[in-house]
């Protein structure tokens, strides 16, 4: 009833067509994007369908209700976000942007329903993104099958090793671990080969030569994937005898990053007083570290992160972007061990935190999972999204005021 007044007001500005929920499709807005497929049917050369109206009025509701859920889940795109969205348009069409927007301005359309058709495009899109990642379980068993079915894990890297064997494993277990201990304080390997191994190459090193893993041994190929030049292996068991490796050279490709062994302490808060109470107990806290007292217990006491409390406040090996940008950006610059960080706030409360530990990690496999995961997430997604959207638009009110004035047959016919 509220809309009446409007409505009745509109026949003479822009008529509501359709009330969705809260919100209105306008005559002119049908009619910008009417203008565009038309234009866009014309230049592929085809006719469009009778009943070209409907199908559009009906696709504009849709994308209504998808940008309405959005909004209702915090789902936005920035103006700079839009801005660099119209430049990458503008330049897969040779144009700038003042010459896109006089093109679309010549051939009748407006430059700014058509930069809020891209916002609602790019709104719809990160919703798509979200229910993929939110409502769409990819078990590991449908990864590794997709892995596999395309061929996707064959290592074409190549690792230049040496290696220590003892024969009988049964006796040498100790012994063996004895000399990788004695690596660790100093020994260089091409001595331990020479004063330990068993091998038959071990007057040359051991050098195995330049190896893929798929001309490695099982056993060998998990404590050389992950290495590094110089890296030298545990002990490793394989039906011949026990192995110590050592990674000399690689050839290939490697996707490595930089992680943090990290622990800390949260006191949630919300508000900026509830923050700078959190901030006053947590640098009480702190002192009391630095005093002495164990990081994990007080962490087992006070921190409001339950998950990481039951461990000490351990959060494991955090990977780049894996945590909220303050909270990262104070763990890159904390040296390991030395001292424990000021509060630090982020969206979920105030933190103080340790760094422990870093290390390269090759990341390739793990790049790898998620690029099928991605891929098999979007493919089932894209399935059930719809049927999702059919069910938003069950429980939607959507109430047709009037029909399109519709363009002439001549313009229909292109």
């Amino acid at each position: 009833m509220l809309l009446l007044p409007y409505v009745t007001h509109a026949a003479f500005m822009d008529r509501v067509l359709v009330v969705v929920n809260e919100d209105v499709i306008t005559q002119s807005e049908f009619d910008h994007r009417l203008n565009a497929v038309l234009i866009d049917i014309k230049d592929r050369g085809q006719t469009p369908p009778a009943d070209l109206p409907k199908q559009l009025l009906e696709g504009m509701i849709s994308d209504r209700l998808k940008t309405q859920e959005a909004n209702r889940r915090g789902i936005q795109v920035s103006d700079q976000e839009l801005d660099q969205a119209i430049l990458r348009f503008a330049r897969q069409q040779n144009l700038s942007v003042p010459q896109l927007k006089q093109s679309l301005i010549t051939s009748g359309r407006s430059y700014k329903q058509f930069t809020e058709s891209v916002r609602d495009s790019l709104t719809i899109s990160r919703l798509t993104e979200f229910y993929a990642r939110s409502r769409v379980v990819v078990p590991e068993y449908e990864i590794d099958g997709f892995i596999a079915a395309n061929n996707l894990d064959q290592d074409t890297n190549e690792y230049l090793i040496a290696h220590i064997m003892l024969l009988n494993p049964e006796q040498n277990r100790e012994r063996a671990q004895d000399i990788r201990d004695e690596i660790s304080q100093g020994l260089s390997f091409q001595e331990a080969v020479l004063k330990y191994s068993e091998a038959t190459n071990a007057q040359e090193g051991g050098v195995l030569g330049w190896r893929t893993t798929s001309q490695l041994p099982e056993v060998f190929v998990g404590a050389v994937k992950d290495s590094r030049p110089g890296d030298v292996s545990g002990v490793l068991e394989s039906p011949n005898g026990l192995h110590i490796l050592k990674v000399l050279d690689f050839k290939g490709d490697r996707n490595e990053i930089v992680q943090s062994k990290v622990r800390h302490i949260l006191i949630s808060a919300t508000s900026q007083v509830a923050k700078k109470q959190a901030a006053k107990k947590l640098r009480k806290i702190r002192q009391r570290i630095i005093d002495g007292e164990s990081f994990d217990e007080l962490a087992r006491i006070y921190s409001d992160d339950s998950a990481s409390a039951a461990v000490g406040g351990g959060l494991g090996w955090v990977s780049p972007g894996q945590m909220v940008k303050p909270f990262e950006d104070m763990v890159d610059k904390m040296p390991i061990m030395e001292t424990i960080s000021e509060p630090v706030e982020t969206q979920y409360g105030v933190h103080i935190l340790r760094v422990e530990d870093r290390r390269d990690k090759n990341i390739s496999q793990e790049m790898l999972r998620v690029r099928a995961d991605n891929i098999l997430r979007r493919q089932r997604a894209d399935r059930e999204f719809q049927q999702w959207i059919r069910e938003l638009q069950e429980g939607a009110y959507v109430e047709h005021i009037a029909d399109p004035i519709q363009l002439s047959g001549d313009n229909l016919d292109g």
